[in-house]
């Protein structure tokens, strides 16, 4: 439901604005009391075409809202291209609310962007897989490190016979569907792919593995917990898990034990096999590095827009505090070390307002910048 807003609710905000205003000089508060005179002419010329009923009561509210919103818009415009008129403080807080708006855009845009990355490979699968010619004899793979740069697309083909006679109609499909999503710069790599059929040993590895894991993550799900990563080694014959355990690290040490044994019991009583098995624990930088995740990628894909020098992106929670490195291709400089602060200043900022919309929990991080050779230029601590 919307809200409804009364009369006085625009004159609290009237009040506001003339508050939050510098009004120094007498030609100052002359302009004001014009505009503020304007407004209440316009107020009675409306009081006097339209008689106080209930049907237009609405129309009057809304028209004097548009009149108050208008005129305050003026304002403040020219309080912006006339310095003088707005306080030191005023224009900061101003000038940081369009510099956070510009990278929630931005940031919007770059989700935009990934999607239409993904629509464009799913097209381009189910395209290739829908010609009864490539079907079962093509694999394709899209790659890109910052999304704003166009993609690489590698299909892998059966033989090189087959690659000479559809390289160039793959090509052709491939850029045909890059140009419907209005993507360009495209580069398509197709390869000969090594087609070895695996030997009866390894299939029968692979399916006694893939059982294996499934026994092993049913039975782990059943206990409430959920596993990160899984994996079997037949020598020595091991089953080794990673799972996710909530709480203290003396609750992980109580219940670790008891978990290997039952996945040990269920495994044996179902495949007649003794295997040795164990749990792990995610390290709290695991933890921690699963939260910060969109936030990294937010910072390496955001500041590479903004600044085409930075080409590469790290991090390390060891040693305290978080470490986020960006990797630029600028040289040592008076020039260029202004530039790094820049690039330092904006990185931040994408941080804060990523952080901010996950709901991360707030922890001491530097942002360090390194030049072309790796080494450092700039960084900043912040608590």
């Amino acid at each position: 439901m919307k809200k409804q807003y009364e009369d006085t609710d625009l004159d609290i905000s009237l009040k506001k604005l003339n508050a939050d205003l510098l009004w120094k000089t007498k030609q100052k508060q002359e302009l004001k009391n014009r505009i503020i005179s304007d407004i209440e002419k316009l107020e009675s010329q409306e009081r006097n075409k339209n008689p106080i009923l209930p049907t237009s009561i609405k129309k009057v509210s809304l028209i004097r809202k548009l009149t108050y919103s208008s005129i305050a818009l003026v304002i403040l415009l020219g309080l912006f291209i006339g310095s003088a008129f707005i306080s030191p403080a005023m224009a900061e807080v101003v000038s940081k609310v369009s510099f956070i708006n510009q990278i929630v855009q931005s940031l919007k845009e770059t989700d935009d962007r990934n999607g239409k990355l993904d629509a464009l490979y799913d097209e381009i699968s189910k395209t290739l897989n829908e010609n009864k010619e490539y079907k079962g004899k093509v694999d394709v793979a899209m790659s890109t490190f910052f999304s704003s740069e166009p993609p690489s697309f590698t299909v892998w083909v059966g033989d090189e016979d087959f690659k000479q006679e559809h390289e160039d109609e793959i090509k052709d499909i491939i850029l045909e569907c890059a140009r419907s999503y209005k993507i360009d710069g495209v580069e398509v790599v197709i390869e000969v792919g090594d087609n070895v059929e695996p030997s009866e040993k390894n299939k029968e590895l692979e399916k006694r593995t893939d059982e294996l894991l499934t026994i092993t993550q049913e039975v782990v799900k059943q206990k409430g917990y959920t596993i990160l990563a899984s994996g079997v080694s037949m020598n020595p014959k091991e089953v080794s898990i990673l799972v996710e355990i909530e709480g203290t690290e003396q609750h992980y040490k109580k219940v670790k034990n008891q978990l290997e044994k039952h996945v040990h019991e269920v495994i044996y009583a179902k495949k007649h096999e003794k295997f040795e098995v164990e749990v792990k624990r995610e390290s709290e930088d695991e933890i921690k590095g699963q939260k910060w995740e969109p936030i990294f990628t937010a910072v390496m894909e955001e500041t590479h827009k903004k600044f085409k020098e930075t080409n590469g992106f790290a991090y390390s929670f060891h040693p305290k505090p978080l470490e986020i490195i960006l990797k630029t291709s600028l040289s040592k400089g008076e020039e260029t070390e202004e530039q790094a602060e820049r690039i330092e200043e904006y990185a931040r900022q994408v941080v804060e307002v990523k952080r901010k919309e996950l709901s991360v929990e707030a922890i001491p991080y530097k942002i360090i910048i390194r030049d072309k050779d790796h080494k450092k230029l700039y960084e900043k601590l912040h608590n």
